[in-house]
């Protein structure tokens, strides 16, 4: 087979911002990764004056089961980047207000979503595919030079970081300090910096189906617990949203296979469900799929010359739903050390003391979320009207630790941050 080998920049180690007269083939920064956190971090780092190169594998990005809500504060954090005017123009919905259906409670309680985070007028709701292509399109305009449809990216550390990869028939190796991850889960740079992951196991799992033809008013998101679990419905304006089920994984299996989307469908507007009438019109307008609701996270998100971002660097439980929030907030904060002269690994110490905590808050969140409202248990019934009414009466022990979810892990009073909750709801 015939290819050729094209080197493409050197690593500029002065940690000054790139000259004007800089070649297009000399990079500052290789994002590799376009997705919500890799486009974001690259878009702001250019508009900020650096030469960054953006590998991403996809030609197109499609419909996945993933997260399309974003949290209050996160949508603090894409305003910081800069790129909350690029999701809007995406057709982002914003939602100031959740009704949250308790089991047994035929009245809502509402959640002022649009009340949490100075300057946010709810939580954001946008189809990843759309998102993702907003943001690419954001930073091509901000001057990011991207590469799609790449193959066989390969990272080597040693003696500088230099990215490997195939696009067109041609070899291409690019050298810049640093280069960042956020390539997913799967991600080829963490593997290459020799970064292992910690992993909590699953405690339930998230499916989740994209709805056209969704009835009624779109003001409010809907949470609803049922008989399998919780429901969420997160509008995204001219009758779609997306729809989740976040069940005990005994059910893993319930909404896969060719009647899946029919099951997900008949469970979410069973009769006396508060989103029968809702999703009386709603159809699938994309793939049913389940994802286990796992966290995973590293005490250690950088290496020499390599820092990982968004699911590269460990994902949080799906059931807590601050995927993308925490991608953004990863972003910005290495767009400010970047920005700020980093290179070397001990340089992204400060980014993965601040992760590290963030992670192991939003991780008990989760379990408690989790604990109290989705765990098959005899006493589920009375674990969900303890929650209920301890977010109602803004329990001291209960509500601050759940609000951090909406407004931001860093919110939580560091003495709430032990089992204690857990154990209290345990014995509800």
């Amino acid at each position: 087979m015939n290819s050729s080998l094209h080197t493409v920049g050197v690593a500029l180690t002065n940690g000054k911002k790139c000259t004007n007269n800089a070649t297009a083939s000399r990079y500052c920064v290789v994002v590799v990764g376009g997705g919500i956190a890799g486009a974001a971090l690259a878009g702001a780092l250019a508009r900020a004056g650096r030469q960054v190169l953006l590998l991403e594998s996809t030609e197109v990005f499609r419909d996945r089961v993933r997260g399309e809500s974003m949290m209050p504060w996160g949508v603090a954090e894409a305003n910081a980047l800069g790129v909350a005017d690029a999701l809007m123009s995406a057709g982002a919905h914003i939602s100031p207000t959740w009704k949250r259906y308790t089991e047994g409670e035929t009245a809502p309680r509402d959640l002022p979503m649009g009340r949490l985070v100075p300057g946010v007028g709810g939580s954001l709701n946008v189809h990843h595919p759309q998102a993702c292509q907003a943001l690419v399109d954001d930073a091509i305009q901000a001057g990011v030079t991207v590469q799609r449809g790449v193959r066989n990216v390969a990272v080597s550390v040693q003696g500088g970081p230099r990215v490997a990869y195939r696009m067109g028939g041609v070899e291409h190796v690019v050298d810049a300090t640093p280069v960042v991850g956020a390539d997913g889960r799967g991600s080829v740079v963490r593997r290459s910096a020799g970064i292992s992951l910690q992993l909590q196991e699953a405690s339930a799992c998230v499916a989740g189906l994209l709805l056209d033809g969704v009835a009624g008013p779109q003001d409010h998101d809907v949470v609803m617990e049922h008989a399998l679990g919780v429901c969420l419905l997160m509008h995204q304006g001219g009758g779609r949203a997306r729809a989740y089920h976040i069940v005990s994984l005994e059910e893993r299996a319930r909404y896969t296979g060719d009647n899946g989307a029919q099951q997900f469908l008949a469970d979410a507007s069973a009769p006396g469900s508060a989103l029968a009438e809702t999703l009386s019109t709603a159809r699938a307008a994309g793939p049913c799929g389940a994802i286990t609701g796992t966290d995973s996270w590293t005490e250690r998100p950088f290496a020499q010359g390599v820092v990982l971002i968004g699911d590269a660097a460990g994902h949080n439980d799906p059931s807590v739903g601050c995927g993308l929030s925490i991608a953004l907030r990863d972003a910005r904060i290495v767009r400010d050390l970047i920005m700020a002269g980093a290179q070397c690994a001990n340089d992204f110490a400060s980014y993965g003391h601040e992760r590290n905590e963030r992670m192991r808050r939003l991780r008990l969140v989760g379990d408690v979320v989790t604990c109290a409202t989705v765990e098959p248990h005899g006493r589920r019934s009375a674990r969900r009207k303890l929650f209920a009414h301890a977010m109602a009466s803004m329990d001291a022990g209960i509500f601050p630790l759940v609000l951090g979810m909406f407004a931001g892990p860093e919110k939580i009073p560091a003495h709430l941050v032990t089992d204690a909750v857990l154990e209290r709801i345990r014995a509800a």
